[in-house]
């Protein structure tokens, strides 16, 4: 239905031709549509490119180079296909990426055939290029060509291709690409622009300079498709990247062939001569690239003084344009020669690239003190639109002023009307549900990213939203049951797992300022540093005047970090022993100590001994208590060459998420409440349950509202001053009450006895709902649960049917439709297709060990946590007939996660065998967290993370070498060598294992397959 209703609002009608002519016939819309995209996407002339893009030239540096030179591999293929979203719109051979998914094992070596052939030996794409352009409206009413914008809809196996060399590319962008620039970079969000900008236009609007400043909006006409693809490949060529990799790309680029789609059906073919797919994977960073060109040539004519930047304090840096795709935002001193200057920058920049600045849709704004005739001046040069303040940009507002609350009544105008849309009279709770997680409360995510929104418009906007969710509406309110704080609440917690506004807006905040902290060099944060913490660190940023409304919300979220995060100890440089926090206690990571009178000590590094990686005993046993000592002892010191870390507390591997600081904001919000008492295990069981059974959502949402008392029953509403009956409607005896409804009355028993259920409900069970039903949980299986809660959901049908409808059923009815609806669900959900992603085939079963391949050594390694809390490591070297070259024990200090003792027993491997390193040494260990980090080569901000870089160094340095995940199963003797360790700590066998470790070889002897 809803396909439908979109598809005929986006039907076209009609179209006006150039002339102004409407036309009606299909023949004639498909003319005037392939017209215009055929003019769009052909060839124009072009002047200058060689000389243009050598402002880019050498940007590839050597080591670059012979990266994108590798040959391609199936694994680069593979993981192409396994990022494509399964349902994204296919190409004109009607298969989507869940094709691909589904039926790898069956194609995949095909299609990888295929596109190596492309990417290695430079075959021509062209039987893979055909392309539809689906037409998106950009205004309500679309009347003309351009009203409308091209979307390519490219075939999923041309999209393998350009997937794989946008993967390859992608990681060199941050090194090549201007820092002005911040769109598809890794390590760059959107909000670096908007931030940025923010301060730029506060500056400004404060700024008693006498040279003012005009900031520049450009509007890029048709940005994509206007392209030059003879620019392109010059452009690339400048920069240094491999010829081989640029008449690919070109190949990928020049061989397409488009069919525009109206109102469903494919026009006749044509073939472009210019512009970039929008849909293609690779087309936004070819986009890019070629803007580049522009931001290294006003970068150029500043450097050379011929324009000036902004700068907001003496030690910022100079911002003369901020780039986003094709939104460009341009500043310099409000006078005529720098304006000329930028004017003559665009006309050689649309001269070669074939782009085209539309100055109906550009505006300018100017700082204070710029007179009105130098405004006329410049917009003569410029004709464009002036104004007081750009009201947003990349949709976020700049210029804020006093009412704050004003300003973002934008966003509540936007999140009414999707509210009134979606017509919540035939939506279910558990419809309404999700579409305000995915929609109402998702939209003001981008705005709260970068602003504190006042409480006043969070708490309108939740009203909102509960109003909605209760089925309220302007002119009829509904009862809220349920404070919309307990909705909010995680579901195994009772909740629906609603967002608090208030406090996702600083999980949000917070997540710009751990970016301040853990990417200094970048744009943003040396402006931010520069103005409001040039001396000092971000989390000891104070108060100052005049500061940024976008830094005020920013450093009032400061907090979150401060509470949830603890350094983790390197140098100790850097950690100050009595204000840090550094000694880490489990679930408080802000553990601070009282300075002891008399105490000179300021640092960490002072408590560490001179030469070993260890503790001075002497000086922390005489400075801090007993239990201090101790916990100060527990904390490993890996390496004193590396500085010192802040480290997240609440992820896995150390990096702040806006998830798992929402999480810690509600956690600490629940912990700090006397009133609300931590859920117990039976509640919290109760809930876990309930969420997993394989019901209809409607039901399990119906069954919450049972268990939440929150069921319009008669007695209920009678005690909310509802005019009504308060007595049940069937037996006209009691007042009408959940446990009423489904427990108690006679006809209820009759139906709960007349099921396959056949229960018997007397008076001496519970008769409270939420007890029987968690009694019920405790003593009946998965499926007994599913039909209680379908025919619940039928019981209160049924007794709606009567109440409005006086219509009623037999008992025995009632569990058979019942059971009918979950039997048709069930076998619903069975039908559909499963979205998986692809895997690659196990070519043998892994659950026990194998030997390595003949001449080669294996080493599997294990770890162990001791009963006096300390970390031991079991270490076995065989060679490929299963016999010991070697194994060894050793012990650490400290405990912490399992993965830190994981990775210390890895770190004590790559050591042992370094010895044997000239044979090729295979190591293997059964944390999958540890392999997948060292082969994604991830940046682990834990204590771990430096044995994972060594790790990595290791590899790379020992090309011999490898390292794997194995299953536990596999790993038996590492394990059991492991728990030996606390018998015989840092011991080593040399051809021999311990005679306890003996059955466990002879067992794994057995298995003589070989990798």
């Amino acid at each position: 239905m809803k396909a439908n209703i979109r598809r005929s609002k986006n039907k076209i009608e009609t179209i006006t031709d150039t002339q102004g002519q409407k036309l009606y016939k299909d023949t004639e819309i498909e003319n005037v549509l392939v017209d215009h995209f055929k003019n769009l996407f052909t060839k124009q002339d072009t002047h200058n490119i060689k000389e243009t893009v050598q402002i880019v030239e050498g940007r590839i540096s050597q080591d670059m180079h012979q990266e994108l030179s590798k040959i391609f591999t199936k694994e680069e293929v593979f993981q192409a296909i396994k990022d494509m979203k399964s349902l994204a719109a296919p190409g004109p051979d009607g298969l989507p990426a869940l094709f691909y998914h589904n039926y790898w094992e069956i194609i995949g070596e095909d299609v990888t055939n295929m596109a190596l052939d492309i990417l290695n030996n430079n075959s021509d794409p062209s039987h893979l290029n055909s392309t539809y352009i689906c037409l998106i409206p950009k205004t309500n009413n679309p009347s003309t060509p351009s009203d409308f914008r091209p979307i390519s809809l490219c075939n999923v196996s041309l999209k393998i291709v350009t997937k794989t060399l946008a993967n390859r590319i992608k990681d060199m962008l941050p090194e090549v690409i201007s820092p002005n620039q911040s769109a598809f970079i890794k390590g760059r969000l959107i909000t670096d622009n908007t931030i940025i900008a923010s301060e730029i236009f506060h500056y400004l609007a404060h700024s008693k300079r006498k040279n003012g400043y005009v900031g520049i909006k450009t509007d890029m006409a048709k940005a994509y498709d206007r392209v030059e693809w003879d620019f392109l490949e010059a452009t690339l060529t400048s920069m240094g990247f491999p010829k081989s990799m640029v008449s690919t790309i070109m190949n990928c680029v020049r061989t397409v062939k488009f069919s525009i789609l109206i109102n469903g059906h494919p026009s006749q073919e044509f073939y472009p001569q210019r512009g970039l797919r929008q849909g293609d994977p690779l087309s936004p960073y070819l986009f890019i690239i070629c803007a580049d060109v522009l931001s290294g040539l006003i970068t150029k004519a500043q450097q050379d003084k011929l324009i000036h930047g902004v700068m907001i304090c003496h030690e910022a840096p100079e911002i003369s344009h901020l780039f986003f795709a094709d939104d460009s935002l341009v500043f310099c001193r409000a006078n005529t020669k720098e304006v000329s200057t930028i004017q003559n920058i665009i006309q050689i920049y649309q001269n070669a690239s074939g782009q085209l600045v539309n100055f109906s849709k550009s505006e300018m704004v100017f700082s204070k003190g710029v007179s009105n005739q130098i405004q006329r001046d410049i917009s003569n040069i410029l004709p464009m639109k002036i104004l007081n303040q750009f009201s947003k940009y990349l949709g976020m507002p700049v210029a804020l002023g006093r009412s704050k609350k004003q300003i973002f009544n934008f966003i509540q105008e936007k999140i009414w009307k999707k509210l009134k849309g979606w017509k919540e009279k035939h939506l279910s709770f558990a419809g309404r549900g999700t579409l305000i997680k995915a929609v109402a409360q998702a939209i003001p995510t981008y705005l709260m990213s970068s602003f504190l929104l006042p409480k006043g418009v969070c708490d309108q906007l939740e009203k909102m939203i509960c109003n909605f969710w209760w089925g309220s509406s302007t002119d009829h309110r509904k009862i809220h049951w349920i404070k919309w704080s307990t909705v909010c609440k995680h579901k195994m917690e009772g909740g629906i797992g609603f967002r608090d506004l208030r406090a996702f807006n600083e999980a949000l905040l917070a997540k710009q300022g751990w970016r301040l902290i853990t990417q200094p060099d970048s744009l943003v944060a040396k402006i931010l540093k520069a103005k409001y913490y040039p001396k000092g660190e971000f989390l000891k940023a104070s108060h100052k005047q005049q500061m940024s409304y976008t830094w005020k919300s920013i450093l009032q979220a400061s907090w979150v970090i401060k509470r949830g995060s603890y350094w983790t100890i390197g140098s100790g440089q850097g950690i100050n022993i009595w204000e840090d926090n550094w000694i880490q206690q489990k679930g408080n990571p802000t553990s601070t100590i009282s300075k002891p009178n008399n105490c000179g000590l300021i640092k960490v590094k002072e408590l560490m001994d001179d030469n070993y990686n260890d503790w001075n005993v002497t000086i922390i046993n005489q400075i801090f208590n007993p239990y201090e000592a101790h916990m100060i002892q527990q904390i490993p010191i890996l390496d004193k060459t590396q500085s010192d870390i802040l480290t997240w507390d609440g992820t896995r591997d150390g990096h702040y998420s806006v998830k798992s600081g929402y999480q810690a904001i509600m956690e600490w919000a629940k912990n700090s409440d006397n009133n609300n008492a931590t859920s117990s295990n039976s509640s919290m069981e109760i809930w876990k349950v309930l969420w997993k059974l394989n019901v209809p959502p409607k039901h399990s949402h119906f069954i919450w509202r049972c268990l939440s008392n929150a069921i319009p029953v008669k007695g209920k509403l009678f005690k909310k001053g509802i005019r009504c009956d308060p007595l049940c409607p069937r037996c006209l005896n009691h007042v009408e009450t959940i446990q009423h409804v489904f427990l108690e009355c006679d006809w209820a028993k009759k139906v709960w006895f007349a099921s396959p259920l056949t229960l018997n409900l007397n008076s001496n069970q519970l008769t409270e709902f939420y007890d029987w039903f968690n009694y019920m949980i405790i003593n009946t299986d998965k499926e007994c649960m599913e039909k209680i809660v379908a025919i619940t959901y039928e019981i209160w049908n049924t007794r709606n049917l009567l109440v409005f409808q006086n219509k009623d059923l037999p008992p025995q009815e009632i569990s058979a439709n019942a059971l009918k609806r979950l039997h048709e669900f069930k076998s619903f959900e069975e039908q559909r297709t499963p979205i998986q992603k692809p895997s690659h085939k196990s070519c043998r079963n892994n659950t026990s060990w194998s030997p390595p391949l003949r001449g080669c050594l294996k080493a599997n390694v294990d770890a162990h946590l001791s009963s006096d809390g300390r970390w031991l490591s079991g270490l076995v070297l065989r060679r490929e007939d299963g016999s010991a070259v070697g194994s060894a024990t050793r012990m650490h200090k400290g405990s912490g996660e399992a993965v830190l003792g994981e990775a210390l027993a890895l770190n004590d491997a790559m050591e042992w065998v370094a010895k044997f390193i000239n044979h090729q040494v295979v190591l293997e260990t059964d944390s999958q967290t540890i392999v997948k980090a060292i082969k994604g080569r991830m940046r682990i901000r834990k204590d771990w993370g430096w044995i994972v870089q060594r790790s990595i160094i290791f590899l790379e340095e020992n090309p011999n070498a490898d390292i794997r995940w194995v299953p536990r199963s596999a790993n038996r003797v590492a394990h059991e060598m492991a728990k030996w360790a606390e018998i015989e700590p840092n011991s080593e066998w040399i051809n021999c294992v311990p005679t306890c470790i003996w059955p466990f070889i002879q067992k794994d002897k057995y298995f003589v397959a070989p990798d």
